[in-house]
């Protein structure tokens, strides 16, 4: 019997070959990180310019003029509301933030030196919720617009028209 002895560089090139091509190839590589959602720029500090609450809430601000087209009499009567009582309109938003499962009849329970805006609030009920889930919805723009006093009535003038 001859001893066929394979030189040890092609015994070892060949057990390279038959190695790779038995194996699976490598997984591919894991996809980039998703880029993060979009996050809504934060207030900015301090109070805002009256004139410039609309820039800083453009949502709010828009949502707040639905509001008034939707319900034109009961926005005209808020916003009057708010130019003779601007401490009690930034009780009613402020009130409308903190308590958010609480509604109207809770407010006017808790709140009964209110008559005119107790009467607002009856007689345009729609209006009123719409508003208190408005202020629920955008808390820092409402707090940011009750922070000027007859602020509510200034945008109703000069933004909405009203």
């Amino acid at each position: 019997m001859t001893d066929v002895r394979l030189p040890t560089a092609v015994l070892l090139a060949s057990t390279l070959v038959f190695a790779c091509a038995t194996k699976p190839p490598p997984p591919p590589p894991p996809p980039p990180p998703a880029a993060p959602a979009p996050v809504a720029a934060p207030a900015p500090p301090g109070p805002v310019p009256l004139e410039h609450w609309a820039e800083v809430h453009p949502e709010a601000a828009r949502e707040l003029g639905d509001w008034a087209r939707a319900h034109p009499q009961a926005a005209k009567r808020f916003f009057e509301w708010d130019g003779h009582h601007p401490e009690k309109s930034h009780e009613v938003v402020t009130w409308t933030v903190a308590h958010p499962s609480e509604g109207i009849d809770a407010f006017i329970a808790a709140h009964p030196g209110m008559p005119v805006f107790n009467e607002v609030m009856t007689r345009h009920r729609p209006a009123a919720e719409a508003f208190m889930a408005w202020c629920r919805r955008h808390p820092p723009a409402a707090e940011a617009l009750m922070n000027h006093p007859r602020g509510l009535e200034w945008v109703g003038h000069h933004l909405y028209k009203m």
